[in-house]
């Protein structure tokens, strides 16, 4: 993956001056009842946000819908251990055409939008981001620790907001109750000064009564990117929102926009090409070849002389 900087001087000063990215795994208990509990983990991305938006070369639409998808995978990897990650994928028919978005319990995320920019007819004038889904499918693809196999589960997409569409993914899916909260924050010039999220779900024994005693209380809360935006962290952000005697933290993780994608693996798949098309490849380009990352927008190029080693190497290898 290549680093692109975020760019701007200002934003670059203001997210340096504000709580680092990281994410904080807790479970909340109601009162001394360890049956009646919720597990949770609360979310600052503002940093890698940014970085996603610089290096997709994203608009504001294009970040506010990508950034709540990264924020959203990223919190649902918080049950996953060690080397566990998941695709969270989605096809629709409206001008979102879909996106695929991969997160790791490592802490690292990727992934990209099918169709950038989003064609808008006349100024956006709310974030109501159902009239850009449409109908559609969501789709969930778990890939546990040391696992090549993995599980999905999809739903048809209902309500074309990314936090309530997962909230019944994993109602109707892992028939567990829970709340979603994905929060970007722009200025007037629109720059992304906080981006977070907050996932609550019910454990086995949770009763009815705690569970909408909760949600009304994260409904209630403030903007979690206003709030990330001025400096808090997500830990104070959670203590400061639920009794501190019934919350308890349990991890914390770090969290990272980061691309598995490398120059050499592109070389790789080019030597893979059957050599009648790598000849052709060869001689009659474009030079210099130009190959994109879609999860992170790098921009790998190989030249003519490179590609006709390769022809080499292919027909030595015959």
């Amino acid at each position: 993956m290549k680093t692109v900087s975020i760019g701007k001087q200002k934003l670059i000063d203001h997210i340096e001056g504000i709580a680092p990215d990281g994410m904080h795994i807790f479970m909340l208990q109601n009162g001394t009842d360890r049956n009646d509990a919720l597990r949770g983990a609360v979310l600052n991305g503002t940093r890698l946000i940014n970085e996603m938006r610089s290096a997709h070369e994203l608009g504001i639409l294009e970040s506010y819908i990508l950034g709540h998808a990264y924020l959203a995978a990223l919190l649902m990897t918080r049950s996953l251990k060690g080397t566990g990650r998941l695709n969270l994928e989605i096809g629709c028919s409206g001008p979102v055409k879909g996106l695929s978005v991969e997160a790791a319990a490592s802490g690292e995320v990727r992934g990209y939008l099918k169709e950038v920019p989003i064609p808008v007819e006349g100024p956006v004038e709310s974030f109501d981001t159902a009239p850009f889904f449409g109908p559609g499918i969501l789709t969930v693809n778990r890939f546990p620790d040391g696992r090549q196999q993995g599980f999905s589960g999809n739903i048809d997409l209902l309500h074309g907001n990314l936090a309530e569409d997962i909230a019944r993914y994993y109602l109707v899916s892992e028939q567990t109750k829970s709340t979603l909260a994905l929060s970007i924050k722009f200025d007037t010039e629109g720059d992304i000064l906080g981006a977070g999220g907050l996932f609550v779900e019910a454990l086995p024994g949770a009763s009815d009564a705690f569970i909408d005693q909760v949600q009304k209380e994260i409904a209630a809360l403030p903007s979690i990117g206003e709030a990330l935006s001025g400096g808090k962290s997500g830990r104070l952000l959670i203590s400061e929102s639920f009794d501190s005697e019934n919350l308890i933290f349990m991890e914390e993780r770090e969290v990272r926009f980061h691309c598995s994608c490398s120059r050499e693996r592109f070389r790789s798949f080019i030597a893979s090409i059957k050599l009648d098309e790598l000849k052709d490849m060869a001689q009659n380009g474009p030079f210099p070849l130009q190959t994109v990352c879609h999860n992170c927008n790098s921009i790998y190029e190989f030249p003519q002389e490179e590609l006709s080693q390769l022809v080499v190497q292919a027909e030595e290898r015959q």
